[in-house]
């Protein structure tokens, strides 16, 4: 071929490539301006041409990245069947579909995927897992979840995600192992260092979740999470003092989890603080933000027996039964107060439910904190 023939052909190839990428760079200008009609208008355009597989991935890819995760699956979906072989194409069409709550949608995909070696099929293992862990399929998910984690160990996503599983049966010492594991292959991982944190203070291992907590706030001091794990672990191990500098440090940081309101209050009444107007505030916070804790009414009806506001203590326990019948100890501040109030048979029915339950009772204390990190 005459070099000029040569050259006119690359030329074209070129000014091919420069058109096939001209809508992507289009939807990142768009995107990283955070200007959602160009970002919609450069989606259009994509889905309107004859783009490439590469093309299709890296638009759904920078889509999911920018929380479009809707806009994220269609690309996908069409890239799925634009090229049906494509492994990556159902793949990510499903993990948008997790993410947008598409349970039965995602299994779906995830049913017509077909993989090609070990790698991919352990991937669609994993995202399996997900899928019965999000629809209440527990031991389905434990399998495909252990399945995955043991053909790649080394896997960050996979031992987060087994570990949590196990997190959320209480099996603390399972996760343990799991996470340590995968902190060797990952030492950075603030994921990996977080939740074995919280199984470590679970676990009652107060000691070594601090440890990982102050690891975390030297490496960076801006994150709420290490104070909220240490502030837990200290207040359980009862280092009253400990536990309402770490709180009060937590609360003073961005994005900081209320349930610090309800600890530094904890940590201050098992002071014996004669501050109530400073324990209230803080767990009208806590209650105002999490109704559904607990703990935080037991203790608030706690001070308010102290200050003898008796009828509003009754209703604070009367509202964390309602919520859980189950928890003993409301039970028993019930029957101490309706006792003071001279409800003696009120007192006597309240007493007796305490009784039936105490011995079975889980720690509300574990189980409250628990439910912060992982049943949402």
């Amino acid at each position: 071929m005459p070099l000029y023939h040569a050259l006119a052909v690359l030329l074209c190839c070129l000014a091919a490539l420069a058109r096939s990428h001209a809508p992507l760079d289009e939807l990142s200008r768009a995107l990283s301006a955070n200007d959602t009609k160009a970002a919609h208008a450069a989606e259009e355009h994509l889905l309107a041409g004859n783009q490439s597989l590469d093309v299709l991935l890296n638009a759904g890819a920078l889509l999911a990245q920018h929380d479009m995760l809707a806009d994220a699956a269609l690309v996908f979906k069409t890239c799925a069947k634009r090229f049906p072989n494509s492994f990556d194409a159902k793949y990510n069409l499903a993990l948008a579909q997790i993410g947008l709550r598409e349970y039965l949608a995602a299994e779906v995909t995830l049913q017509a995927m077909s993989s090609d070696s070990p790698r991919e099929t352990t991937a669609a293992e994993y995202l399996h897992g997900k899928v019965y862990s999000a629809t209440g399929r527990k031991p389905q998910a434990r399998q495909s979840f252990e399945n995955a984690y043991r053909a790649y160990p080394a896997d960050e996503n996979y031992a987060l995600d087994l570990a949590l599983l196990y997190l959320q049966s209480s099996a603390y010492v399972p996760a343990i192992h799991v996470l340590q594991a995968a902190r060797a292959a990952h030492p950075e991982s603030s994921e990996l260092a977080i939740e074995l944190a919280l199984s470590e203070a679970l676990s009652g291992q107060s000691a070594a979740a601090i440890s990982v907590s102050e690891e975390m706030l030297q490496r960076d001091p801006s994150q709420p999470a290490p104070h909220l794990v240490a502030a837990f672990a200290q207040c359980f191990a009862g280092n009253f003092q400990a536990c309402e500098s770490e709180a009060a440090a937590g609360l003073t940081l961005p994005g900081a989890n209320p349930y610090l309101h309800y600890l530094h209050a904890e940590a201050l009444w098992n002071s014996h603080s004669t501050d109530n107007e400073k324990l209230l505030a803080d767990l009208n916070i806590a209650i105002e933000k999490m109704p559904q804790c607990g703990v935080c009414l037991l203790l608030r009806s706690k001070v308010l027996d102290a200050v003898h506001h008796d009828s509003a203590a009754i209703a604070d326990l009367k509202t964390a039964l309602a919520q859980d019948p189950q928890l003993a100890q409301a039970w028993y501040l019930l029957s101490m107060l309706y006792r003071k109030t001279g409800q003696t048979a009120e007192a006597s029915a309240a007493i007796q439910r305490y009784r039936a339950l105490h011995d079975a009772q889980e720690n509300s204390e574990i189980e409250s904190f628990r439910k912060q990190f992982i049943d949402k």
